[in-house]
């Protein structure tokens, strides 16, 4: 019988997060992984020799004093060496080619777009101010289900005072609020190409607040979950790979341990860092709890899933210059759901990756907005072993799609081609229990947006960790659930997790 204080269920980053800042404070902590490398969707894997991320790009969040590398100093992980993202992007809309160089944004849009420039000017106000008031320096907030009533009416009119421009445009539709600044359907869709998803404004303003001004890990994506992994290691965690979960042990209203699907029992309380489906569908006991949570998961609209298309291209055979992102999208896609999508249709964003040290090709990876459900749920395919509905689909769908980025880029482009492989939704959900292959958890739309789950679920000693609870969103908001989670569990024994953490840095 193997004894855990906290067995934590997937080594996403948010599993890792709590992992590593319970294992600080003594706690035996063991992360089981179904996957044989640790990170979710943050990690990276080899194709004919050249390395591929699953479609994040560069993180502002790695920068110096942000709160990847805060965390991980806080755990004295070793620290993630970068390099700076300052390239440009070429956007096609309806074939038309609009080009926005690295700190010349507001002013190549004026460029590309002359008649629309007081539009151009009030839109990159009201980004710079959003971006200002979220990267105010204010302390983080609580996670609002921990507010009672006057704290969330205080919350709401400090919110009011400190970060007006966000509350009266960052938490509305982005399509509302570009139909108010402008008539112009072009340049809402090339707002839009940069993430084409229904979301709230706010995210179009960080994405373009932001945009070439990132931090890209040296050695890749998997360098994040490399370093929390060595840490969590050092203060005596474990992490244990190939270990896939099959059962939550619950009795009496609490849970108790995990059951792998190789029979291996472990024992101690239960963090989930897979998504609350497949946490709730683990639990095979007659709780009453179980059931009303499943029957709420239900009616919870999730964040569209995507189609990743990686390319390897000869660098010395087509030149990018200093494009690392190109998009291609209609001028009324701003206006569409996913579930309007054909591979015929759906925009395309392609995230073009430094090459690693030692890698012959260049690796890019094309995202596309396709959902699961596309194609008769992808053929109805139930895996591990894919049927052949399934993946004739799957390379038409490929051939579509790239097909398309030749078109817009050139037989030059064709003819540096070396490699393509296309991952669907289904592929994304197999590695990370991530319900439908959702990359964000949930809708993050006006009226989804900030409908948190609670950490602590229902069920006693069973608690929730990642992009679906508090306050999700990217990589650092993963991260951040765990550093919630842990402070929560610590308060318990008298530990002030953000009292510590605050001077562990006014101290350093």
């Amino acid at each position: 019988m193997e004894k855990y204080d906290f067995i934590i269920i997937g080594a996403g980053m948010g599993g890792l997060s709590v992992a590593n800042f319970l294992a600080k404070y003594h706690k035996k902590v063991l992360v089981l992984e179904k996957h044989n490398i640790p990170g979710g969707l943050v990690t990276s894997f080899a194709r004919k020799g050249v390395h591929f991320d699953l479609g994040i790009h560069g993180l502002y969040e790695l920068k110096e004093k942000q709160t990847i590398p805060q965390f991980m100093e806080f755990w004295g992980a070793p620290p993630i060496e970068t390099i700076s993202c300052r390239g440009d992007m070429t956007c096609f809309i309806d074939g038309q080619k609009h080009v926005f160089r690295h700190g010349r944004i507001k002013e190549d849009f004026i460029r590309e777009f002359p008649e629309n420039e007081a539009d151009i000017e009030r839109l990159f106000q009201i980004i710079e101010k959003i971006n200002a008031e979220m990267f105010s320096g204010t302390e983080a907030p609580e996670p609002p289900y921990d507010m009672n009533l006057l704290e969330l009416i205080r919350f709401g009119l400090k919110s009011r005072r400190r970060m007006p421009t966000f509350m009266k445009y960052g938490n509305k539709d982005a399509k509302k609020i570009l139909d108010k600044l402008t008539d112009s359907d072009e340049l809402k869709s090339v707002i839009y190409s940069y993430c084409p998803y229904p979301m709230v404004f706010m995210a179009f303003a960080y994405q373009w607040g932001v945009f070439s001004n990132n931090e890209y890990p040296k050695a890749g994506m998997q360098a994040i979950p490399t370093a929390a992994v060595t840490s969590l290691k050092q203060m005596g965690g474990e992490l244990h790979l190939n270990a896939e979960v099959a059962e939550i042990l619950v009795k009496d209203g609490s849970a108790y341990g995990v059951r792998t699907k190789a029979g291996k029992e472990y024992y101690g309380k239960v963090i989930s860092n897979a998504s609350p489906q497949y946490t709730y569908n683990w639990i095979e006991s007659e709780e009453e709890s179980v059931k009303k949570m499943q029957h709420a998961l239900e009616a919870k609209k999730i964040f569209p899933s995507v189609c990743a298309l990686f390319i390897a291209v000869d660098d010395a055979r087509y030149d990018f210059g200093n494009v690392e992102c190109i998009s291609i999208a209609g001028s009324k896609d701003y206006q569409k759901q996913p579930e309007e999508y054909s591979e015929e249709t759906a925009p395309i964003v392609i995230n073009i990756y430094p090459k690693r040290d030692g890698d012959r090709y260049r690796p890019l990876v094309a995202l596309i907005p396709l959902t699961y459900n596309y194609g008769d749920d992808w053929k109805t395919d139930v895996g591990p072993k894919r049927s052949d509905d399934y993946l004739a689909l799957k390379k038409r769908v490929e051939m579509t799609v790239l097909n398309r980025i030749i078109n817009h880029l050139g037989n030059e482009f064709a003819k540096a081609v070396v490699f393509n492989e296309l991952s669907t939704p289904l592929t994304y959900e197999r590695y990370t229990n991530n319900y439908h292959g959702s990359f964000m958890g949930w809708s993050v739309e006006e009226k989804e947006y900030g409908k948190y789950l609670k950490q602590r679920t229902d069920i006693k000693n069973l608690f929730l960790v990642g992009q679906w609870v508090f306050p999700g969103f990217g990589v650092a908001g993963v991260m951040a659930s765990g550093y919630y989670l842990a402070k929560e569990i610590l308060k318990d024994e008298g530990i002030d997790l953000k009292q510590e953490f605050t001077e562990f840095f006014h101290t350093a």
